[in-house]
């Protein structure tokens, strides 16, 4: 590509025709632009007639408190994060109110109003009022806060003022027409409000109380997050009474009433729906609900009705219908909302699994494709948003409590072959370092912890991982095949990894690191040991110094097969407007191995100059499949005509133009690209060219299926 037409087009808006690519997604029951199912729901509250309301403490959309029925989203209360607000913990209804958690900050002390926003330094937990008719509207009390910039007048009641960086979230609410109950662990009182005015009416102390519920004696029961947890029920003016104490292993979330018994979500090694009866005398366990151990149960990982993945919340209404939101994840997006029949039979679910993810498939097999943590099987004869179906979840937290996706933020995944078996790579959103996990039958579909790359000491307050080197960069292998990092099981270099943001792991399994200015390194592989972990040496690292024509190194694709090189990062001309992305220079350089690699071409794809910050518009990174580059964006530009979720596809053989992608409006706005490593590329034994992208916003990840 010579330099007139590189200068075309980084000067013209969107100069590449839109390809005739179907647009499709995983990991969430719904597209996007309409509805779609939110991450981690953390408290439920269920209706009689089965309208079932959910509040979660973060949600990247901005829909923190939503409703659903039927198997259907209805809505979302909006204006719950942004502006200093954000979400929080519990939600109840009466007739006329929806009330849930949040919390307030003044961003800095940037943001200045008393009736809005707490002082600089101070923080604000407490509850938001709704009216019930319509959830979008503020239900305004005397006192209530907000109304200034984008929040809602009236509304919030400041329940802890609190020094900035305190943790004082509300633990649970529970509404009647007449009060509102608080659980409020930060100050350990239970609190009761008038539901009307919402001025305080009595208060009683209680040691670290979580969910509440009450029961139709009219007794409050608070589960107290104590060691052992405990069920204690309360009189009307906060006489103590029966209780009921969990067994030490037990991990009790939350609770709900149902016809004169408890119902308690645990997350501990039954993963069950515990059934606590005999309420009027002393409190027993009568029943159970799920499958003991939940997804964990053999075979661990697999779905199914009944195998709850660390259950968070749960409601009943009239009918005795049971919905439970399951909440198994190691980073975000972990929601799956679930109807049952009181016989335990699954009537509806919802899906809101990827959050700040991209998918990758297997190479052997088209139709298992993973995330970080999940496995979905493609079916690519179904219409799109159905192709994907849930099948199983590779983490065991019980079995392998040191799986580094349960200490470390994890995002994104790579699927390879070595002699023959599978292996699931993981990354994590800044490339830190490269996780590596093996199968087997026995295991269900459970990825075992294998391997890991690391490019200094981790500092864990918890002292995770055990025996890793006091300094240095570090590889681990299970050595023993017990899935633990033991002492003795590193090997290490004196001195931290060079500054290095991008990993690839080739065919053959040799693991590849590009430093920004120090060049490029090659860990080969040196087959699998006993126990089927890959083997790597970090003392006979491969190099290569820094191609000259670059100022800085940041991404790579190596194909073993050809012997092809392609490595991404910036020039003294052309820079990456944002910290984290690539940079817009590619370079293919073939017969990279021999004495004399030689450079093929050299492509600009084009960026939006001068654009700061999340604003910018650029390429994020790049993958490589079949006969095509593909170069996602990392936001939208008016100017280039790009949208969010923009990719641009080029030629392999010559870096021609060959046209783009982007969301349909059914997908609608997707979020910005987060990771390093944000999209996976494959092309499938017919030809079709498969693009998975990082859908940080909605819970999803992107799906283009392009047949040239």
């Amino acid at each position: 590509m010579n330099c007139l037409l590189l200068s075309v087009l980084l000067a013209t808006a969107n100069a590449s025709p839109s390809l005739n690519a179907k647009v499709s997604w995983l990991g969430n029951t719904f597209p996007g632009a309409a509805k779609w199912v939110q991450q981690d729901i953390a408290s439920v509250a269920v209706t009689p007639d089965g309208e079932v309301y959910t509040s979660v403490p973060w949600d990247e959309a901005g829909g923190e408190v939503s409703r659903y029925k039927d198997g259907d989203r209805l809505g979302t209360a909006r204006h719950t994060r942004g502006w200093g607000y954000d979400g929080g913990v519990g939600v109840a209804v009466n007739s006329k109110y929806v009330y849930f958690g949040q919390s307030v900050d003044c961003e800095g002390g940037g943001l200045k109003d008393p009736d809005t926003w707490p002082d600089k330094g101070r923080h604000w937990f407490g509850v938001s009022r709704r009216k019930r008719a319509d959830f979008t509207q503020s239900a305004p009390f005397p006192g209530g806060k907000g109304g200034k910039g984008d929040t809602l007048r009236g509304g919030f009641l400041v329940v802890n003022d609190v020094a900035e960086g305190a943790k004082a979230q509300i633990g649970g609410l529970w509404a009647t027409e007449t009060q509102l109950f608080v659980s409020n662990p930060a100050t350990g009182k239970v609190l009761v409000y008038d539901a009307e005015t919402m001025a305080p009416v009595r208060e009683w102390a209680v040691d670290k109380p979580g969910s509440i519920a009450q029961d139709t004696a009219g007794r409050l029961w608070v589960l107290r997050t104590t060691t052992p947890a405990e069920l204690r029920a309360y009189s009307a003016d906060g006489t103590a009474g029966a209780a009921y104490t969990f067994e030490a292993t037990a991990k009790p979330t939350n609770l709900c009433a149902d016809r004169g018994r408890l119902l308690v979500t645990d997350c501990g090694p039954s993963q069950q729906v515990r059934i606590i009866g005999d309420l009027d005398g002393t409190p027993r366990e009568i029943g159970r609900f799920g499958v003991p151990g939940g997804i964990y149960a053999e075979p661990s990982g697999r779905v199914g009705p009944g195998r709850l993945n660390m259950p968070s919340a749960l409601g009943v209404d009239a009918a005795g219908r049971v919905y439970v939101a399951n909440d198994g994840q190691s980073g975000g997006g972990g929601t799956v909302l679930q109807c049952y029949e009181p016989d335990g039979k699954l009537v509806w679910e919802l899906q809101g699994l990827t959050f700040v993810d991209v998918a990758a498939a297997d190479p052997v097999n088209e139709t298992d494709v993973f995330t970080k943590e999940e496995r979905f099987r493609l079916d690519y004869s179904k219409p799109a948003g159905r192709e994907a179906t849930y099948a199983g979840y590779t983490i065991n937290p019980f079995r392998y409590p040191d799986d580094p996706r349960l200490h470390l933020w994890s995002g994104g995944a790579w699927v390879r072959r070595i002699e023959g078996r599978r292996f699931l790579f993981v990354l994590d959103m800044n490339a830190e370092w490269l996780q590596v996990y093996r199968f087997d039958a026995a295991s269900g579909e459970t990825a075992i912890p294998s391997g890991m790359f690391s490019k200094r000491q981790i500092r864990d307050k918890q002292g995770w991982p055990n025996g890793q080197p006091a300094r240095g960069e570090w590889i681990w292998r299970d050595a023993n095949g017990n899935g633990a990092f033991d002492e003795g099981e590193y090997v290490r270099s004196e001195r931290d990894t060079p500054e290095c943001q991008g990993w690839w792991v080739d065919a053959k399994g040799n693991v590849w690191q590009v430093m920004e200015n120090e060049g490029i390194r090659c860990l080969p592989m040196r087959g699998l040991d006993a126990k089927g972990n890959p083997t790597w040496d970090l003392t006979e690292p491969r190099t290569w110094p820094k191609p000259a024509e670059f100022a800085q190194l940041r991404r790579l694709r190596y194909d073993s097969a050809t012997d092809t090189m392609i490595l991404g990062g910036t020039t003294t001309e052309h820079k990456n407007q944002h910290w984290k992305p690539m940079g817009p220079v590619m370079v293919r350089y073939d017969k990279w191995s021999s004495a004399a690699p030689s450079r093929r071409w050299t492509l600009v794809a084009p960026y939006s100059d001068g654009a700061q910050g999340h604003f910018s518009c650029e390429p994020m990174g790049f993958d490589v499949a079949g006969d095509y580059l593909f170069v996602p964006y990392t936001g939208e530009s008016k100017e280039m005509g790009y949208a969010y979720g923009h990719v641009e596809v080029f030629r392999l053989d010559d870096a021609s133009p060959v046209g783009h992608m982007e969301p349909t409006p059914e997908i609608g706005q997707v979020g910005l690209q987060d990771l390093r490593e944000t999209m996976s590329a494959t092309r499938r034994p017919d030809g079709e060219y498969v693009i998975f992208l990082e859908d940080d916003y909605k819970s999803k990840t992107v799906m283009y299926r392009w047949k040239p």
